[in-house]
């Protein structure tokens, strides 16, 4: 079934097609796609910056959640340490390398954490070996990694749905949503990547959801994008890196916008077929209420006689329907960043490897 509908909104324009994108992913839900083509003007805010007394070498990932600030060092031997962001003195370092039971041999950055419980909780992937939700608070407590959850994936399907994916999700207790990953799992002949919905305990995938719609073969690399699952788990973020676009999709409804920020509709592969390849979207956070994406620009510093080119960091602010609200430059490059679930700050490490927080309280 296929079906166009243009609906003119202020400020943006949106055409709406559902489709059945692939007859051999059943059992799933028709994935509907809607294109956004967005001319929202945002408001240009400013966030106070003030350099925190954290002193780390080379931070790799950053977390903050609750009263905890969450610095990952991927080349330390306790990869994790956490710091109080009341005090921001160091409270613990956990999650060893290794082949123990709790540690990990190959660890990435992490793609999801949740209150649960009124207590914070991180998702661990241990490729190839096993996912599971980290306890933070019993973590410090015991100074050692501990698990609330583990899944290891023994059976012929379990093993083949973790090897095959590149990150994976959980979605409730035993609710896995595994993002195929078409290097890992040898796909060819389809440049539109789904999720499986997979139970553990049962072992069996009972949905899949097709949540691009891209025509061609289109190189993985070069399409790929930063994956964002709002806390409530029932939608997820895709800012891609080198096209200016924006994916929303609504997991239970399998409804996806495709949000072109430009204003104007592109052909994929011709776009990623040029020469000028440019990073759009470097990295981005969620929270309940909005997207934060950021990006770098280049600028002019200098005086007449002596003008260089510098890059500073851009956070563009969407909410969850797609409507961009506000525009921030941070004045300095930025290399990774976390915002607090309650929108009070942002946490940045700029290329110098300073902790830096930004206030929010500009946001609406």
């Amino acid at each position: 079934m296929n079906k166009n509908i243009f609906l003119l909104m202020i400020g943006m324009m949106s055409l709406t097609s559902c489709r059945n994108a692939s007859k051999d992913l059943s059992p799933q839900k028709e994935s509907c796609f809607e294109v956004v083509l967005t001319t929202d003007t945002p408001s240009v805010i400013h966030f106070p910056r003030e350099v925190l007394p954290i002193d780390r070498i080379y931070p790799t990932d950053m977390i903050a959640i609750d009263t905890f600030l969450l610095i990952m060092q991927h080349h330390e031997t306790e990869i994790i340490k956490v710091f109080s962001t009341n005090t921001y003195r160091l409270l613990g370092a956990f999650l060893r390398k290794g082949g123990g039971p709790n540690e990990v041999v190959t660890f990435g950055r992490v793609s999801q954490w949740f209150m649960e419980e009124g207590e914070p909780k991180l998702v661990i992937q241990s490729y190839p070996n096993y996912l599971a939700v980290l306890n933070i608070r019993k973590s410090l407590e015991n100074q050692e990694t501990v698990y609330d959850r583990k899944y290891t994936f023994e059976t012929e399907e379990g093993k083949h749905l973790f090897l095959a994916s590149n990150s994976v999700y959980e979605l409730g207790q035993s609710e896995l949503m595994m993002t195929k990953d078409p290097g890992r799992s040898g796909i060819k002949d389809n440049s539109n990547c789904f999720w499986e919905m997979y139970n553990h305990a049962k072992d069996k995938v009972h949905r899949k959801l097709v949540y691009e719609n891209f025509t061609g073969l289109i190189d993985p690399f070069l399409k790929s994008s930063d994956r964002l699952l709002k806390p409530d788990r029932k939608k997820v973020a895709l800012l891609y890196g080198m096209v200016n676009l924006i994916g929303i999709v609504d997991l239970e409804e399998a409804h996806i916008k495709q949000i072109y920020p430009g204003g104007k509709k592109f052909d994929v592969q011709t776009e990623l077929a040029g020469n000028n390849h440019r990073s759009y979207f470097d990295e981005g956070e969620c929270t309940d209420q909005y997207l934060f994406a950021l990006s770098s620009k280049e600028i002019k510093v200098g005086n007449k006689e002596g003008v260089d080119n510098t890059r500073i960091a851009q956070i563009d602010i969407y909410d969850w329907n797609g409507h961009y609200r506000y525009k921030a430059d941070l004045d300095e490059p930025i290399r990774i960043f976390s915002v607090d679930n309650s929108q009070r700050y942002l946490y940045a490490v700029n290329t110098g490897d300073a902790i830096i927080r930004y206030d929010l309280s500009a946001l609406q």
